[in-house]
Protein backbone atom coordinates (compact mmCIF):
# COMPACT_ATOMS: atom_id res chain seq x y z
CA UNK A 1 0.00 0.00 0.00
CA UNK A 2 2.99 2.32 0.26
CA UNK A 3 3.26 4.83 -2.54
CA UNK A 4 6.17 7.07 -3.51
CA UNK A 5 7.02 9.49 -6.32
CA UNK A 6 9.61 7.05 -7.70
CA UNK A 7 10.55 3.36 -7.63
CA UNK A 8 13.99 1.77 -7.47
CA UNK A 9 15.07 -0.28 -10.50
CA UNK A 10 17.79 -2.92 -10.29
CA UNK A 11 19.94 -2.16 -13.34
CA UNK A 12 21.71 -5.50 -13.85
CA UNK A 13 23.75 -4.44 -16.87
CA UNK A 14 25.02 -1.23 -15.28
CA UNK A 15 25.39 -2.77 -11.81
CA UNK A 16 23.57 0.11 -10.18
CA UNK A 17 20.19 1.16 -8.84
CA UNK A 18 18.22 3.51 -11.08
CA UNK A 19 15.18 5.53 -10.04
CA UNK A 20 12.07 5.50 -12.20
CA UNK A 21 9.38 8.11 -11.73
CA UNK A 22 5.92 6.81 -10.89
CA UNK A 23 3.28 8.15 -13.28
CA UNK A 24 0.28 9.36 -11.33
CA UNK A 25 -2.92 7.36 -11.75
CA UNK A 26 -5.66 9.78 -12.76
CA UNK A 27 -7.89 8.30 -10.02
CA UNK A 28 -5.39 8.74 -7.21
CA UNK A 29 -6.44 11.09 -4.44
CA UNK A 30 -3.25 10.50 -2.44
CA UNK A 31 0.17 11.16 -4.01
CA UNK A 32 2.29 9.64 -1.26
CA UNK A 33 1.28 6.96 1.25
CA UNK A 34 3.29 5.92 4.29
CA UNK A 35 2.02 3.07 6.47
CA UNK A 36 2.65 2.92 10.22
CA UNK A 37 1.98 -0.75 10.93
CA UNK A 38 1.37 -2.28 14.37
CA UNK A 39 0.70 -5.94 15.11
CA UNK A 40 -0.88 -7.09 18.37
CA UNK A 41 -0.35 -10.53 19.92
CA UNK A 42 -0.98 -12.21 23.26
CA UNK A 43 2.79 -12.62 23.68
CA UNK A 44 2.65 -16.41 23.41
CA UNK A 45 0.96 -17.50 20.19
CA UNK A 46 3.26 -15.70 17.77
CA UNK A 47 4.52 -16.75 14.35
CA UNK A 48 8.05 -15.59 15.09
CA UNK A 49 9.45 -16.55 11.68
CA UNK A 50 6.73 -14.54 9.93
CA UNK A 51 7.15 -11.50 12.16
CA UNK A 52 10.91 -11.60 11.59
CA UNK A 53 10.40 -11.23 7.84
CA UNK A 54 9.05 -7.73 8.39
CA UNK A 55 11.85 -6.60 10.69
CA UNK A 56 11.64 -2.95 11.59
CA UNK A 57 8.74 -2.29 9.22
CA UNK A 58 6.28 -3.36 11.90
CA UNK A 59 5.99 -2.74 15.60
CA UNK A 60 4.82 -5.75 17.60
CA UNK A 61 2.79 -5.23 20.77
CA UNK A 62 2.39 -8.08 23.28
CA UNK A 63 -0.72 -7.66 25.40
CA UNK A 64 -1.22 -9.80 28.50
CA UNK A 65 -4.91 -10.51 29.02
CA UNK A 66 -6.89 -12.84 31.26
CA UNK A 67 -9.07 -13.64 28.27
CA UNK A 68 -7.09 -13.70 24.99
CA UNK A 69 -10.36 -13.33 23.06
CA UNK A 70 -10.28 -9.69 24.17
CA UNK A 71 -7.12 -8.97 22.17
CA UNK A 72 -9.13 -7.24 19.38
CA UNK A 73 -10.63 -4.88 21.96
CA UNK A 74 -7.21 -3.97 23.33
CA UNK A 75 -5.97 -3.39 19.79
CA UNK A 76 -8.90 -1.11 18.98
CA UNK A 77 -8.47 0.88 22.19
CA UNK A 78 -4.78 1.48 21.45
CA UNK A 79 -5.51 2.49 17.86
CA UNK A 80 -8.21 5.02 18.72
CA UNK A 81 -6.05 6.70 21.36
CA UNK A 82 -2.88 7.10 19.29
CA UNK A 83 -1.28 10.53 18.83
CA UNK A 84 -1.05 12.16 16.45
CA UNK A 85 -4.23 10.98 14.77
CA UNK A 86 -3.34 9.59 11.36
CA UNK A 87 -4.82 10.92 8.12
CA UNK A 88 -6.58 7.55 7.87
CA UNK A 89 -6.91 5.08 10.74
CA UNK A 90 -7.24 1.47 9.61
CA UNK A 91 -8.15 -1.52 11.76
CA UNK A 92 -7.50 -4.79 9.93
CA UNK A 93 -8.00 -8.37 11.05
CA UNK A 94 -4.88 -10.43 10.47
CA UNK A 95 -6.33 -12.64 7.73
CA UNK A 96 -7.34 -9.90 5.28
CA UNK A 97 -5.52 -9.03 2.07
CA UNK A 98 -5.94 -5.66 0.35
CA UNK A 99 -5.42 -6.20 -3.38
CA UNK A 100 -6.81 -2.88 -4.64
CA UNK A 101 -4.03 -0.27 -5.08
CA UNK A 102 -6.69 2.47 -4.86
CA UNK A 103 -8.24 1.14 -1.63
CA UNK A 104 -7.14 4.11 0.48
CA UNK A 105 -7.90 6.61 -2.30
CA UNK A 106 -11.47 5.31 -2.43
CA UNK A 107 -11.83 5.58 1.34
CA UNK A 108 -10.45 9.12 1.33
CA UNK A 109 -12.84 10.09 -1.48
CA UNK A 110 -15.86 8.60 0.30
CA UNK A 111 -15.07 10.23 3.64
CA UNK A 112 -14.53 13.62 1.99
CA UNK A 113 -17.72 13.38 -0.07
CA UNK A 114 -19.86 12.46 2.94
CA UNK A 115 -18.32 15.08 5.25
CA UNK A 116 -16.92 12.27 7.42
CA UNK A 117 -20.43 11.39 8.63
CA UNK A 118 -20.44 7.82 7.25
CA UNK A 119 -18.16 4.78 7.24
CA UNK A 120 -17.51 2.69 4.13
CA UNK A 121 -16.82 -1.03 4.52
CA UNK A 122 -15.52 -3.26 1.71
CA UNK A 123 -17.04 -6.53 0.55
CA UNK A 124 -15.01 -9.44 1.92
CA UNK A 125 -14.55 -12.36 -0.47
CA UNK A 126 -12.96 -15.78 -0.83
CA UNK A 127 -11.78 -17.00 -4.27
CA UNK A 128 -13.58 -20.06 -5.68
CA UNK A 129 -11.14 -22.37 -7.47
CA UNK A 130 -13.68 -23.87 -9.88
CA UNK A 131 -17.30 -23.50 -10.87
CA UNK A 132 -19.41 -20.81 -12.51
CA UNK A 133 -18.66 -18.19 -9.84
CA UNK A 134 -15.17 -16.81 -9.22
CA UNK A 135 -15.70 -15.43 -5.72
CA UNK A 136 -17.83 -15.99 -2.64
CA UNK A 137 -18.85 -12.76 -0.91
CA UNK A 138 -18.91 -13.94 2.69
CA UNK A 139 -20.80 -11.14 4.46
CA UNK A 140 -24.30 -11.50 3.05
CA UNK A 141 -27.53 -10.31 4.70
CA UNK A 142 -27.97 -10.93 8.41
CA UNK A 143 -31.35 -11.82 9.86
CA UNK A 144 -33.58 -8.71 9.89
CA UNK A 145 -34.50 -9.22 13.54
CA UNK A 146 -30.80 -9.15 14.46
CA UNK A 147 -29.49 -6.30 12.32
CA UNK A 148 -32.59 -4.26 13.19
CA UNK A 149 -31.19 -3.77 16.68
CA UNK A 150 -28.29 -1.77 15.23
CA UNK A 151 -29.41 -0.03 12.04
CA UNK A 152 -32.07 0.25 9.37
CA UNK A 153 -30.71 -1.01 6.05
CA UNK A 154 -31.37 1.27 3.08
CA UNK A 155 -30.65 0.68 -0.59
CA UNK A 156 -28.99 3.42 -2.62
CA UNK A 157 -28.48 5.65 0.41
CA UNK A 158 -25.53 7.46 -1.24
CA UNK A 159 -24.40 7.82 -4.84
CA UNK A 160 -21.28 9.32 -6.35
CA UNK A 161 -18.60 9.09 -9.04
CA UNK A 162 -15.13 8.12 -7.93
CA UNK A 163 -14.10 8.19 -11.58
CA UNK A 164 -15.40 11.45 -13.09
CA UNK A 165 -15.57 9.70 -16.47
CA UNK A 166 -17.09 6.49 -15.11
CA UNK A 167 -20.42 5.25 -13.88
CA UNK A 168 -22.08 6.51 -10.74
CA UNK A 169 -21.57 4.18 -7.77
CA UNK A 170 -24.43 3.31 -5.41
CA UNK A 171 -23.88 2.55 -1.73
CA UNK A 172 -26.30 0.88 0.68
CA UNK A 173 -26.67 1.24 4.41
CA UNK A 174 -25.72 -2.39 4.67
CA UNK A 175 -27.64 -5.30 6.16
CA UNK A 176 -24.30 -6.82 7.21
CA UNK A 177 -21.80 -4.19 8.39
CA UNK A 178 -19.02 -6.67 9.19
CA UNK A 179 -15.94 -6.69 6.93
CA UNK A 180 -13.12 -7.48 9.33
CA UNK A 181 -11.82 -3.93 9.07
CA UNK A 182 -12.71 -0.26 9.30
CA UNK A 183 -11.22 3.00 8.06
CA UNK A 184 -11.81 6.26 9.92
CA UNK A 185 -10.99 9.93 9.38
CA UNK A 186 -9.33 12.09 12.07
CA UNK A 187 -12.70 13.69 12.83
CA UNK A 188 -14.29 10.29 13.38
CA UNK A 189 -11.44 9.08 15.59
CA UNK A 190 -11.71 12.24 17.69
CA UNK A 191 -15.44 11.57 18.10
CA UNK A 192 -14.87 7.97 19.23
CA UNK A 193 -12.36 9.17 21.83
CA UNK A 194 -15.20 10.93 23.60
CA UNK A 195 -17.38 7.80 23.69
CA UNK A 196 -17.51 4.63 25.78
CA UNK A 197 -16.42 2.01 23.28
CA UNK A 198 -18.30 -1.32 23.41
CA UNK A 199 -16.69 -4.48 24.75
CA UNK A 200 -19.51 -6.82 23.72
CA UNK A 201 -22.86 -6.80 21.99
CA UNK A 202 -22.13 -7.88 18.40
CA UNK A 203 -21.51 -11.65 18.05
CA UNK A 204 -18.13 -11.88 19.88
CA UNK A 205 -15.35 -9.56 21.10
CA UNK A 206 -13.75 -9.82 17.63
CA UNK A 207 -16.80 -8.56 15.74
CA UNK A 208 -17.60 -6.06 18.46
CA UNK A 209 -14.17 -4.44 18.16
CA UNK A 210 -14.11 -4.15 14.39
CA UNK A 211 -17.80 -3.56 13.64
CA UNK A 212 -19.87 -2.39 16.60
CA UNK A 213 -17.20 0.19 17.46
CA UNK A 214 -18.19 2.21 14.39
CA UNK A 215 -21.76 0.96 13.95
CA UNK A 216 -22.80 2.50 17.29
CA UNK A 217 -21.85 5.98 16.07
CA UNK A 218 -21.90 6.10 12.25
CA UNK A 219 -24.06 4.68 9.48
CA UNK A 220 -22.08 1.88 7.83
CA UNK A 221 -22.31 1.52 4.06
CA UNK A 222 -21.08 -0.94 1.44
CA UNK A 223 -21.17 -0.74 -2.37
CA UNK A 224 -24.52 -1.88 -3.75
CA UNK A 225 -24.73 -5.19 -5.64
CA UNK A 226 -24.21 -3.74 -9.16
CA UNK A 227 -21.01 -2.07 -7.91
CA UNK A 228 -19.81 -4.71 -5.42
CA UNK A 229 -16.34 -4.81 -6.97
CA UNK A 230 -15.71 -1.15 -6.22
CA UNK A 231 -14.25 -1.90 -2.78
CA UNK A 232 -13.18 -5.39 -1.69
CA UNK A 233 -10.77 -7.24 0.57
CA UNK A 234 -9.79 -10.88 0.29
CA UNK A 235 -10.39 -13.19 3.23
CA UNK A 236 -6.96 -14.79 3.20
CA UNK A 237 -7.90 -17.69 5.49
CA UNK A 238 -10.87 -19.19 3.61
CA UNK A 239 -13.41 -20.64 6.02
CA UNK A 240 -16.74 -20.06 4.30
CA UNK A 241 -16.33 -21.99 1.03
CA UNK A 242 -17.90 -25.15 2.50
CA UNK A 243 -21.25 -23.36 2.54
CA UNK A 244 -21.25 -23.62 -1.24
CA UNK A 245 -21.90 -27.34 -0.76
CA UNK A 246 -24.24 -27.20 2.24
CA UNK A 247 -26.49 -24.22 1.47
CA UNK A 248 -29.02 -24.36 -1.40
CA UNK A 249 -28.24 -22.08 -4.35
CA UNK A 250 -30.87 -19.43 -5.12
CA UNK A 251 -30.96 -17.77 -8.52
Amino acid sequence: MRRSPSDALLNIGGQRIDHWSNPRDVLQRLDCIEIDLHVFTDGEHRLEDVLALYGSRIQVHDVQLENPRHLPLATRNWLIQQEPIADLTLYLEDDLVIVDPLFLDKQHWFLSRTDEQLVLMPHRFEPIASGPQARLLVDGPLRPEFIGHFCTPQANAVRGRFDPQGDEISFNITDNPHSGCFVLSPKQVAHLRQQALPNDGFVSPLETAVTLTVLQHFPVLKPAAPHQGFLTVEHGHPSFLSYLQTFPHHR
